[in-house]
């Protein structure tokens, strides 16, 4: 693949930095509660805990014994998870046919996913974990947001809100666009010294 392409898809693949998804899930909190949306505030904070709590989970699991020969699942895919459920989250929420917003979030998941594996950051596995995990949370808050719309009785009507909703999560993106976050090295260093004694296998850290 031409070094041209596999910088620009980088670079797209950046958006989903830990470092941009949780400014981002604050923007679309803070929204929530500002147009007084209060129920399907609390349940896509409970989702946001369900996925990224999952990941961490399964990350501190799977990456205990350390890379094994052969072993194509040994790092679930945060990124993935992370990008489709915060940016397949705003889509639900905010757009006017939650099926809709399902559907983006699942074309997030793919670009997402084949974006960690032509970068070669990830296996075809551990994408397809990621990816599950985060459209289970958009799965979940569509069902939500479908109630919303079902139990609503008030008129649709345009919402300057979700512009500057989109104008801030531009401006967020844009600054910390190529920082990165160092919770995936801590995870798996926590993993090797904390998880693998209670899996009883040996772990050979990098000193590098």
């Amino acid at each position: 693949m031409p070094d041209g392409l596999i910088s620009l898809i980088g670079f797209f693949s950046d958006f989903g930095d830990e470092n941009i998804l949780w400014p981002v899930m604050a923007l679309t909190g803070l929204l929530l509660i500002v147009q007084a949306r209060r129920k399907i505030f609390f349940q896509w904070l409970a989702l946001v805990i369900v996925v990224f709590g999952g990941m961490l989970v399964l990350k501190l699991e799977f990456e205990a014994c350390g890379r094994l020969p052969g072993q194509n699942l040994y790092s679930p895919s945060g990124h993935t998870a992370g990008t489709t459920f915060v940016y397949g989250s705003m889509i639900v929420l905010f757009g006017r046919l939650s099926i809709a917003g399902f559907m983006g979030a699942l074309a997030i998941a793919l670009l997402a996913g084949a974006a960690r594996v032509w970068l070669h950051v990830h296996s075809v596995a551990e994408v397809c974990v990621g990816g599950a995990l985060g459209m289970l949370g958009v799965l979940l808050l569509t069902f939500a947001r479908y109630r919303e719309i079902q139990t609503s009785s008030k008129q649709k009507k345009p919402d300057w809100s979700v512009v500057v909703l989109l104008v801030g999560v531009l401006i967020v993106a844009l600054s910390l666009h190529g920082l990165r976050s160092p919770a995936e090295v801590w995870l798996e260093y926590f993993s090797h010294r904390f998880v693998a004694p209670f899996r009883h296998c040996p772990v050979t850290l990098s000193t590098t």
